[in-house]
């Protein structure tokens, strides 16, 4: 008899080994939670007596809910304390719990000692990779996980001149690495298995592109293509096409618009295209099935100084995220025939508004060169992103998704720091 002691809770192990106990009572105390399985021992428990206490019938009394439907004592009424909404209620009455009893973390996992601008990722022969474009060390960064030391090892590395984009492609079980630089053009490399290396494949046209800013590459049908965004004062962002030897150009687009990036999408089950320009809207072409070639659609109007377009689904339905380095940036919802504004995110310093997701959950990592970055959960009920974790990184650039031996990280590159990886983990608030 443990009676009117103002007891809390106690120790997960209070009862441990008490095999022979039959009667038990934790009556008219301050009880709130009890850890889970606290009552694990007790095989001979007859009766139970838990009246008089403050039972908060949240997650943390999810396993005592469960547990009470299956024990062969005899407990007591459990009546809650809160939330408010449970109050009075009894829970020996109660089949579940509206409350969602699972959250998650960002927890940093490893810190790569290098500045880096882009991140990219590709899976190859049951190994995971990463390319890290590294411009203050002039490389291409090249990790493959080890599945041993369960962490990024360094397994390769390319070497340019102040490197912005590194973009893998697999092609007919080959693997390609777009390697974008300031200085000297941009080159293709290919993977050599029998070197277990990537060597230099193919240079891209010098002239086409002076001031790369993005990559993107895609496949329309059975052909495979890849743009790179220019940002510079003649900027002539180009497609390229591949052709069984090597990526060619194919088609320019946007002249003289300083593109920041490009986004391929499907739209209505139509290929598109976005470029984002600092000097105009961001501006929508439509691949011509007659023509095949991307078409000038039309824009996203008041979408002024637009760094980054990122699309992204939820529940089917496709959003578009907008970074603005100044002002706020927005999350737009494909409607009939339009985008439309949903959300404002205030974002001073951001040049990355990305979106992504685990196991059902949907996040915005907004980037900051002046403060904290913030990461953001999207309420289904409210179908807007609310605050939900801040992470310090020295002017990020991108956030990218890897996953790998069912773990997923996030990694995120920094223009002035280390390149940071976050683990995404799963906590069960029943514990």
């Amino acid at each position: 008899f443990i009676e009117s002691n103002k007891l809390e809770t106690t120790s997960k192990y209070a009862f441990r080994g008490l095999r022979d106990l039959t009667h038990l009572s934790l009556a008219n105390n301050n009880i709130k939670f009890l850890p889970r399985d606290v009552f694990i021992d007790l095989d001979s428990l007859i009766e139970l007596d838990l009246r008089g206490n403050a039972f908060e019938c949240d997650c943390r009394a999810k396993w005592l809910m469960m547990w009470l439907k299956s024990t062969n004592a005899t407990v007591s009424d459990v009546v809650c304390a809160g939330p408010e909404d449970m109050k009075g209620r009894r829970l020996n009455d109660m089949s579940s719990l509206h409350d969602e009893c699972i959250s998650t973390d960002f927890v940093l996992h490893q810190a790569v000692a290098s500045e880096s601008l882009s991140v990219d990722t590709f899976s190859f022969k049951n190994d995971v990779y990463v390319t890290i474009a590294a411009p203050s060390t002039d490389s291409c960064m090249v990790l493959q996980w080890d599945h041993i030391e369960m962490n990024f090892r360094t397994y390769d590395n390319i070497t340019g001149q102040s490197i912005v984009g590194c973009k893998s492609v697999i092609i007919q079980d080959e693997v390609y690495v777009i390697v974008a630089q300031l200085f000297g053009g941009s080159h293709i490399y290919k993977f050599d298995d029998d070197q277990s290396r990537f060597n230099k494949f193919q240079d891209t046209e010098v002239s086409k592109i002076s001031k790369p800013n993005d990559i993107e590459a895609f496949q329309i049908g059975s052909d495979w293509f890849f743009v790179i965004a220019d940002s510079s004062k003649a900027g002539l962002s180009t497609l390229y096409k591949w052709n069984d030897n090597g990526f060619y150009s194919y088609q320019s687009l946007h002249e003289w618009f300083r593109d920041t990036d490009a986004e391929f999408l499907n739209l209505d089950g139509k290929a598109h295209l976005i470029l984002a320009s600092r000097s105009q809207v961001p501006v929508i072409y439509q691949w011509s099935r007659n023509n095949q070639k991307f078409i000038l659609q039309g824009d996203i109007p008041s979408m002024e100084d637009v760094v980054a377009v990122k699309h992204f689904r939820i529940k089917e339905e496709l959003y578009l995220a907008m970074t603005r380095y100044i002002g706020d940036s927005k999350v737009l919802k494909w409607g009939p025939k339009q985008f439309s504004e949903i959300q404002a995110v205030p974002s001073r310093g951001s040049m990355i508004l990305q979106p992504f997701s685990f196991k059902d959950r949907y996040y915005l990592a907004l980037g900051s060169d002046y403060t904290f970055s913030q990461i953001y959960l999207w309420d289904d009920d409210k179908k807007v992103f609310d605050r939900f974790k801040e992470v310090y990184i020295q002017a990020p650039r991108s956030f990218t998704v890897v996953s790998t031996d069912r773990r997923d990280f996030i990694f995120s590159s920094s223009f002035k720091g280390n390149t940071q990886i976050f683990e995404h983990i799963i906590i069960d608030l029943t514990l």
